[in-house]
């Protein structure tokens, strides 16, 4: 199997980023889509009703392709800034909606919550955060909430974990900076599906294996930590 770095899996497809491809397989293991729509398209998802798949690249692209035609239905810039947009993103449990961690500042010191609707994926709404920065941000099913994380840049002990409801950030929970490399590191490779070669790049302290087993979630470190 090609070095990838992320590979994902729903049960019956399988999708691996390189940077420069995306390869699309089936549960059998055979290649059935090949694309080169974007560079530094690295981190996948599968919508939750199994009709979509979307890539996001770190230059401000996303790409959305059917799984039912195994091809490109859209893509686009969601942002003018076109550099270090790996920040997270989710669906809504039902799939009728992207949850995209977005910069728009000129400087790269604007981030935004942006809501699209899978169906066209046309703006639904976009939450300006100011100095905030969000990096991560995930659905729970157990909970049934939205949890990210994130911290102000430049502020000393600004990092946070939190819940998202109704367009905002709320019930912030602050966390020590000593944390902050570990708990980037694990979202990150989760986001990757544990890959080797991500991992090579995570500076954690313990296996691939053992981040595996942890089962880590932004609803679990929100708990961990106090009010």
């Amino acid at each position: 199997m090609k070095k990838f770095w992320a590979y994902i899996s729903n049960g019956e497809y399988s999708v691996g980023t390189t940077g420069q491809t995306v390869y699309l397989y089936d549960k059998n293991g055979k290649e059935t889509g090949k694309f080169k729509d974007m560079i530094y398209a690295y981190t996948p998802m599968f919508s939750p009703d199994g009709k979509i798949f979307v890539v996001k690249s770190t230059e401000g692209r996303l790409a959305v392709y059917s799984l039912k035609t195994c091809s490109l239905v859209k893509k686009f810039r969601f942002s003018k800034f076109a550099a270090a947009q790996d920040d997270g993103f989710c669906f809504s449990p039902d799939g009728k909606y992207f949850i995209n961690i977005e910069n728009h500042g000129d400087d790269g010191l604007l981030w935004a919550i942006t809501v699209y609707d899978t169906e066209d994926f046309s703006m639904v709404s976009r939450k300006y955060l100011g100095d905030i920065a969000i990096n991560y941000i995930e659905y729970d099913y157990e909970t049934g909430e939205y949890y990210c994380i994130g911290c102000t840049p430049g502020v000393e002990d600004s990092n946070f974990v939190a819940k998202y409801k109704n367009n905002e950030i709320t019930d912030i929970r602050k966390y020590p900076e000593k944390d902050w490399s570990f708990n980037m590191s694990c979202l990150l490779l989760k986001m990757h599906g544990f890959t080797e070669k991500q991992y090579e790049w995570s500076y954690l302290d313990r296996s691939l294996d053992e981040v595996k087993k942890m089962n880590f979630s932004i609803a679990k470190l929100y708990e961990t930590y106090e009010p």
